[in-house]
């Protein structure tokens, strides 16, 4: 590896989040999105700061997506139960803020978050991907040649978590799932490089 790290990495805030969204179109509306703020102390990630978990409806004119809906769940009935008294927008486009918890971060953690990124109208500045960074650690072979991207499910199983696999797809327990695997790689000696590359930067 050519990374080059640090001697000494300042504590800094970090972010994990996942979205769940009507599409995968970057034009898509996201339906849920769950993101947790943490704090790197400078040897581990020890501390949940901030939790941002909302509900969304589609935007107006947008269809329910049968493919994505089959995964998530999230038909307009379930939206609707889940925001109950919610008194913030009622859809994502119009939500400011998402932007106000982000303020100040600039390293962020999902799992395929190349995915989760797009649908975030404002920049990322540091991103680390829990699926591609897995790719050779977990060397899930696929059927031609090489190894394939791990699912969230099955980098929690490598690193000794029991995902519960009737709430996964939902963005509350993936992002929660995506904070313990990225701990675990943290303390691992063959991942841990290169998460403190990606915290120093």
């Amino acid at each position: 590896m050519n990374d080059k790290i640090p001697i000494a990495i300042k504590p800094r805030k970090v972010i994990f989040f996942d979205v769940e969204t009507n599409g995968l179109s970057g034009n898509s509306s996201i339906l849920s999105i769950t993101a947790i703020k943490a704090l790197f102390n400078g040897k581990d990630i020890d501390t949940i700061e901030e939790f941002f978990s909302r509900f969304y409806y589609r935007n107006p004119g947008e269809w329910e997506n049968p493919d994505a809906i089959r995964v998530n769940g999230l038909k307009d009935e379930v939206i609707r139960k889940k925001r109950g008294n919610a008194r913030y927008t009622n859809h994502f486009n119009h939500d400011k803020d998402f932007a106000v918890f982000c303020s100040g971060v600039n390293h962020y953690v999902g799992h395929n978050i190349s995915f989760d990124r797009k649908f975030i109208h404002f920049p990322l500045k540091h991103c680390f991907c829990t699926m591609k960074e897995n790719i050779n650690i977990i060397r899930i072979k696929r059927h031609n040649a090489g190894f394939k991207f791990p699912r969230l499910s099955e980098a929690a199983e490598y690193y000794g978590l029991s995902p519960e696999s009737s709430k996964l797809h939902g963005s509350e327990y993936d992002a929660r799932l995506t904070y313990e695997i990225f701990r675990k790689m943290l303390n691992d000696l063959r991942t841990k490089q290169r998460i403190l590359a990606f915290l120093g930067k």
